[in-house]
């Protein structure tokens, strides 16, 4: 860990070497245990690692997010420990996979200070022991490298639009103290740097004066367990810009950068998003755009709180359609200002919704490349799914001037989310 401005100005590799790639194994405290649906005694490991009953290694990666056992985690399965007549196998850490065998270093639980999730109603569900897991190797990546499917394992019965965990890994949680140790969800951004994260002003305005109270939470997937594989990183908070034309009620200009106290480690699920060139073009050459947010859900939708990231495709919407269909719901003189990007869903994709300020807005900047331009953050707009109500976003390509300055006013550089295309999209 990097800690202070100064050392701030020598990260040129915060990596495992630039070109090194890096295995690490997250240690277990102690495996839970459990009672296997036939009755048997087990141990809570994830689900991918139970194969036929039996822990091992050779699954297919594949979790259910809707199954549920004696582990009451749906991350992780009741499995019975594997018995050898020569040489007794213990659940300590399961031996890796041909594929990443690599030199290892054990880890506990990462991060400059590990506090307890939201709560979500006095469930004791994912709170217990993390299994002893290999982390495959990690190699430096660029600005805006999606991982389309997942980190370690993929979801099935992904029912309401659950991302993959680690699919958009720039995605940032804010939350705010309450009550010493207790932290509040408050809304989402982007991380941009080791040290820099992109956000809304309306989230973060009353806070302008007090950053102390902020946490921004990374590598985040559920809320509701603390059982991911790599374990999440909370980062207090040093300094907040809120943009100096901020309109309080018009929302124009509605950003703002956090400046974390310590500049954290990338790994598969903490990266930084690409940002779009300055510009001053409502929506320049994009049409479909990715979401993703923890925010609520409308309240026809019948199902558990949505504690897991979600995402949702939107269409782009030009500024002249937008500015008529606000006028409408407004008002008929309402202008609409160029700080803003408009988008709209097509059912069964859902619109913002409370909880969603802040929340990134993607574009793919070349097909089939996987990497994606930061264009939108959920300002504002109305009830969730509200007929013929486009969500309003906080234009970034209008406001990269002011984010460069902002950059590298804290000695940081934006060329950590600057686009470089790679050789297999060269010129």
């Amino acid at each position: 860990m990097v800690t202070g401005r100064q050392k701030r100005q020598q990260r040129l590799g915060i990596f495992c070497g630039v070109f090194m790639l890096c295995t690490f194994a997250v240690a277990a405290k102690e495996y839970q245990n459990c009672t296997t649906s036939d009755s048997k005694p087990g141990i809570c490991v994830y689900q991918y690692q139970c194969i036929n009953g039996v822990l091992g290694v050779s699954g297919e990666n594949i979790i259910d997010v809707r199954f549920f056992d004696d582990c009451n985690d749906y991350l992780m399965k009741c499995c019975i420990e594997p018995v050898d007549d020569d040489e007794p196998e213990t659940a300590t850490d399961p031996p890796p996979s041909a594929d990443t065998v690599a030199e290892s270093t054990t880890v506990g639980p990462a991060g400059p200070t590990q506090e307890p999730p939201p709560s979500t109603g006095g469930s004791d569900r994912g709170k217990g022991n993390r299994p002893g897991v290999i982390v495959p190797p990690y190699a430096p990546q660029e600005c805006g490298q999606r991982n389309p499917r997942g980190v370690m394992f993929r979801i099935q019965n992904e029912e309401f639009s659950e991302t993959e965990y680690g699919e958009y890994p720039w995605v940032v949680a804010i939350f705010r103290r309450v009550n010493g140790s207790s932290l509040k969800y408050l809304c989402g951004g982007a991380l941009l740097d080791g040290a820099a994260v992109l956000t809304t002003s309306t989230c973060l305005y009353k806070y302008r004066n007090n950053p102390s109270q902020l946490v921004v939470r990374l590598g985040e997937w559920d809320m509701s367990t603390t059982r991911e594989p790599i374990p999440h990183v909370d980062s207090d908070v040093q300094t907040l810009h809120v943009h100096p034309q901020y309109g309080l009620t018009s929302k124009i200009n509605d950003i703002a950068i956090v400046i974390l106290t310590d500049t954290v480690e990338f790994n598969h699920t903490v990266g930084v998003v690409c940002l779009p060139p300055q510009s001053s073009e409502h929506w320049p050459n994009f049409k479909d755009v990715i979401g993703v947010g923890w925010g609520e859900v409308p309240k026809f939708v019948q199902k558990q709180p949505q504690t897991i990231l979600k995402k949702a495709h939107l269409t782009s919407v030009d500024h002249e359609s937008c500015q008529r269909k606000l006028r409408k719901l407004v008002g008929p003189k309402y202008t609409l200002h160029r700080s803003f990007l408009c988008a709209e869903g097509t059912p069964p994709e859902m619109l913002p919704c409370n909880g969603d300020n802040g929340s990134p807005y993607m574009a793919e900047i070349e097909r089939g490349s996987e990497r994606y331009y930061l264009v939108g953050l959920i300002s504002w707009g109305f009830d969730c799914n509200h007929s013929n109500a486009p969500a309003v976003m906080t234009n970034v390509a209008y406001n990269r001037e002011w984010i460069d300055e902002v950059i590298r006013s804290e000695h940081l550089s934006p060329w950590s989310y600057t686009y470089q295309r790679t050789e297999e999209f060269g010129e």
